[in-house]
């Protein structure tokens, strides 16, 4: 029935009207919440695009270059003023530390501002974007709900206290400088031009350069560097 309405209304009016209908629609959709700026997020300098829409941003992303452009908007956009307290009308940025790339998404880049977005308790929440993290059940790493955060911090809580990160510290050294080992075995044979089968995909030479693929990921042991080493 719905469907019917609407292409019964689009029947009846002419193509510029059409048009001018899609325009508005869009203008709307994407201008009235920049004016109402319900998250206070207007003021952060960044790329036009990003303050309406995520096309910027999806365009930066298909690239293959997002944290290049992103880095690179921190170094352009050079001074903001942003709301800062009841108190303090603006404060005022030196070096761009946050860019707005998305209508709802700013970018930081203050080491200073690592205590406060990661604090436990600070209000924020992460997005849908750690749904795609979900495998079975959720993790400490990708559930989303903030009770059931807490309840699986606490069970690991005493693995990250002072006393046993630095018992832990020279087992993640000794796995490091194998991993450095590792690799300047295979740059030495690469500065030859010669080539092998260490690890998925295997690596080679080129123009004086080591190429191999490698997945960055979080480990809190030595698999990682274990597994470059012994080359599965």
């Amino acid at each position: 029935m719905i469907v019917d309405a609407l292409t019964t209304l689009y029947n009846t009016l002419s193509p510029q009207t059409t048009a001018c209908a899609i325009l508005a629609t869009i203008l709307v959709v994407h201008f009235i919440p920049w004016i109402r700026d319900s998250r206070g997020i207007r003021n952060y300098p960044g790329p036009f695009l990003a303050k309406f829409s995520d096309l910027w941003l999806g365009y930066v992303s298909k690239k293959g270059h997002r944290s290049e452009v992103i880095h690179d908007m921190h170094r352009k956009y050079g001074t903001a003023l942003i709301p800062f307290s009841d108190h303090m009308s603006f404060i005022t940025f030196s070096k761009g530390p946050i860019i707005r790339i998305a209508p709802n998404h700013i970018s930081i880049a203050d080491p200073n501002a690592l205590a406060i977005v990661y604090a436990h308790g600070n209000g924020a929440t992460k997005t849908n974007f750690y749904d795609a993290f979900v495998s079975i059940r959720r993790g400490i790493f990708n559930v989303r709900d903030r009770s059931e955060h807490t309840r699986k911090r606490k069970i690991i809580s005493h693995i990250f206290s002072q006393k046993n990160v630095l018992e832990f510290e020279p087992h993640i050294r000794l796995h490091v400088r194998q991993l450095l080992q590792q690799w300047d075995r295979l740059s030495d044979m690469a500065v030859k031009g010669m080539s092998g089968n260490d690890g998925e995909g295997g690596w080679r030479g080129q123009n004086g350069r080591l190429w191999f693929d490698c997945l960055p990921c979080k480990l809190s042991s030595g698999v990682m560097a274990q597994s470059v080493l012994m080359g599965r």
